[in-house]
C-alpha cells in the first residue's frame, strides 16, 4: 500500500529528529561532565594563582604596556605547549581556533576574556591569600582593608568554601584572570579529552579591556563566532544579556577673535555664550544620570573645554547611554536642530563629531544564545540570573566592531578595581563547568537537512490523506 503524503512527511521528520538526537543521547540528554569538571578543579585554581603573579596592567595613555606584552607572550607559550596552533597578533591578541569534530554543520561557538588588569589600583607583586573553608569572620588585610558581610553581603554564601583575596597592598586581578584561567583550562581539557564533542570553537583573549579598548584591533584575528560568550562576570549564575549603547558626541563652537571692547565694530564673537546655551538645551535636567534608573538611559554634558586656550573656541563633550539605539539617534537629531539654530542666532560655527563607544549586545544576538546559556548553567547546578548591565562589557565593545552580540558569563570575581577584590573559587569552577557544557549545547544545534519531496512519476497523483 502506498502511504499517504502526511505519513511520508512525518516519517521523514521523525528520521531527521532521531538523527539529530543520536548525538549525546538526545536534546535533553547531554553528557554528564560532573566527574570531568571536578578533575580539573584543582588545576583551575592553581592556574589562577599563577596568573595573579603576572603584572599586566593596562594604561590609558599607552597603546599597550610592556607588562601586557610579557603576559601575552607567557600565555601564548603556555597554550602553544598544550599542542595548539595559537596566534599572537601584532597588537597582542591571543587567538585559538578548534575545528569541529562532529560530522554536521553547527553554529560557531566563541569565547572571550581579557588578560589586562586595571590601572586604577596597584597590580604589581600581587600576593594572593587563599582561605580554605572560610569561617564567616571579617577578612582583615594589610593597610586597614577589611572584607566582611557589611561591605560584601555575598560573602555570607562563601562560609565553608574557598575564598581568594589579595594581601591588601594590591588588587587581586580576578578581573579578568579568572576568565583567562577558565579559557586555558578549557583548552587543556579539550586537548587531554579529544573525544569531547564540539563544533568549531573560536577563543580570543584580549588586552586593554580595562581602559575600554578591548576591541580596537580585533580585526587582526579571525574571531567571528555565531554564538558567543564573554567570561568576565561576577556572581554565580549572573548572565549579562543586555547593556547600554554608548556614544560620545563632541560639539565644537568656533567664534571670531577680536577685542571685546570693540566687538560691535570688529565682529568679535565669544564662543561660550552659544556653547552654554547648547549645553543647557541638550542636557536637560530630566535627562541627567542622577534621574536615570533601571532601563532608563541618560544624556550628560560630561565636560566643557577651551580649545587651545582660545576664548573663541569651546568644546562640549556629551555622553549618551541608552538600552535603545533609537533613543540616542533621537537625541542627536534634537541636538543638531538646536545647534543649527544657536549657530545662526550667535553667528558662530558649530561642528559635531560622533564616537561610538559600545553597543547593546541584545540588539543582535544569536537566537539560540539564551537557551544555550540557560541549559549550560542548569546542567552545572547553577540557577541562571539573566540581567541587563547599566554599563559596557567586553562583549559590547566586540559588538561594535563585529556586529554580533555576546552574553557575559559570571566568573566569581568580586570588588573589581579595589584593594578588597576577592574571588569565589566555587563560582570560578562553576563558570568553567558552564563553558564545558556550552560545547555540546552548541554542538547539538545542527542545521537540519531539508525534508526531501516524495518522488513520483510524471502524471502520477499522490493519494489524498484520509
Amino acid at each position: 500500500m502506498i502511504k499517504p503524503f502526511r505519513t511520508l512527511m512525518w516519517t521523514a521528520v521523525a528520521t531527521l529528529l532521531a538523527a539529530s538526537m543520536s548525538y549525546a543521547g538526545g536534546i535533553n540528554h547531554r553528557p554528564d561532565h560532573t566527574t570531568l569538571a571536578a578533575k580539573y578543579r584543582p588545576v583551575l585554581l592553581e592556574r589562577f594563582l599563577k596568573y595573579t603573579t603576572y603584572d599586566s596592567q593596562s594604561d590609558n595613555d599607552q597603546d599597550i604596556t610592556p607588562e601586557q606584552i610579557e603576559t601575552a607572550q607567557k600565555l601564548y607559550e603556555e597554550i602553544k605547549a598544550l599542542g595548539y596552533k595559537v596566534q599572537l597578533t601584532p597588537h597582542y591578541y591571543i587567538y585559538v581556533e578548534l575545528p569541529s569534530n562532529v560530522p554536521y554543520p553547527t553554529p560557531v561557538l566563541g569565547f572571550s576574556s581579557h588578560y589586562d588588569t586595571t590601572p586604577d589600583v596597584p597590580g604589581k607583586n600581587i600576593h594572593a591569600n587563599v582561605i580554605n573553608k572560610y569561617d564567616g569572620k571579617p577578612i582583615v588585610l594589610k593597610n586597614g582593608h577589611v572584607i566582611d558581610f557589611n561591605s560584601d553581603p555575598y560573602l555570607k554564601q562563601m562560609i565553608g568554601k574557598t575564598v581568594v583575596t589579595s594581601d591588601g597592598t594590591t588588587m587581586l586581578s580576578g578581573d579578568d584572570k579568572a576568565g583567562v584561567s577558565i579559557m586555558v583550562t578549557l583548552l587543556q581539557t579539550l586537548k587531554e579529552n579529544p573525544k569531547l564533542k564540539h563544533g568549531k570553537v573560536q577563543i580570543v583573549i584580549t588586552p586593554n579591556e580595562d581602559v575600554g579598548r578591548s576591541a580596537d584591533y580585533i580585526e587582526e584575528t579571525p574571531y567571528r563566532p555565531d554564538i558567543a560568550f564573554d567570561f568576565d562576570g561576577k556572581v554565580n549564575g549572573d548572565v549579562t544579556v543586555g547593556n547600554f549603547n554608548a556614544e560620545k558626541v563632541i560639539y565644537r563652537v568656533t567664534g571670531k577673535n577680536g577685542h571685546q571692547s570693540h566687538a560691535a565694530e570688529n565682529g568679535y564673537r565669544n564662543a561660550w555664550a552659544p556653547a552654554c546655551e547648547l549645553g543647557a538645551a541638550c542636557a536637560r535636567e530630566e535627562w541627567l544620570p542622577n534621574n536615570s534608573t533601571g532601563n532608563q538611559g541618560y544624556a550628560e554634558l560630561h565636560h566643557m573645554n577651551m580649545v587651545n586656550g582660545q576664548m573663541s573656541q569651546a568644546e562640549l563633550d556629551f555622553r549618551l547611554r541608552s538600552f535603545r539605539q533609537s533613543d540616542i539617534d533621537a537625541w542627536k537629531d534634537y541636538a543638531q536642530t538646536k545647534a543649527d539654530a544657536i549657530a545662526q542666532k550667535y553667528d558662530v560655527k558649530i561642528e559635531r563629531e560622533v564616537f561610538k563607544q559600545y553597543q547593546n549586545v541584545a540588539e543582535n544576538v544569536h537566537p539560540m544564545a539564551r537557551k544555550v546559556a540557560d541549559n549550560a548553567l542548569r546542567r552545572a547546578g547553577v540557577t541562571p540570573s539573566f540581567k541587563e548591565e547599566r554599563a559596557g562589557t567586553t562583549a559590547s565593545m566586540l559588538m561594535l566592531k563585529l556586529g554580533k552580540g555576546a552574553y557575559t558569563i559570571f566568573t566569581g570575581q568580586q570588588n573589581a578595581h579595589n584593594f578588597t577584590e576577592w574571588l569565589s573559587e566555587e563560582d570560578m569552577f562553576k563558570s568553567y563547568w558552564v563553558a564545558l557544557n556550552m560545547l555540546d549545547e552548541v554542538a547539538s544545534q545542527r542545521e537540519p537537512d531539508p525534508i526531501p519531496a516524495p518522488s513520483h512519476k510524471p502524471g502520477y497523483i499522490i493519494p489524498a490523506a484520509r
